[in-house]
Order: structure tokens, then sequence, then C-alpha cells
């Protein structure tokens, strides 16, 4: 379980990296690159929480668990 969360984790925050390289190029315009309410502010938003949130739950499992 802890894995599957630490792989998620990872994931999101990969998506997160990706996007802000599309940022950077200017990939999708469509997605609003750098505006407020956009899709893409949104998209790095919700990708940043849910890769925090995943590796804070894997962190928290592995500590319960003990040595």
């Amino acid at each position: 379980m802890t894995r599957l969360l630490v792989l998620g984790g990872f994931l999101c925050l990969l998506i997160v990296v990706l996007i802000h390289v599309a940022e950077h190029y200017q990939l999708f315009p469509g997605m609003g690159w750098g505006l407020p309410n956009s899709p893409g502010h949104y998209l790095d938003l919700f990708s940043a929480l849910g890769g925090i949130v995943l590796m804070l739950a894997a962190f928290i499992l592995l500590m319960r668990r003990g040595p």
C-alpha cells in the first residue's frame, strides 16, 4: 500500500514538472498557462496538492508501521 502511495505521489509531482515545462515552452496555449482561473492553473494546483497528500500519507503509514 505504501509503495502505491509513493508511486502516486511521484506521478503527481512529475505532472507538475511537465506542466511547468509545457508552460515555459508555451505548449498547449489553450490551457491558459500562467493565468488565474485557467485549466492549466488548476491542473498544476491539484497535481501539486495530490502529490503532497499522497507522499504525506505514505510517510505516515511508514511511521505507524515502525521498524
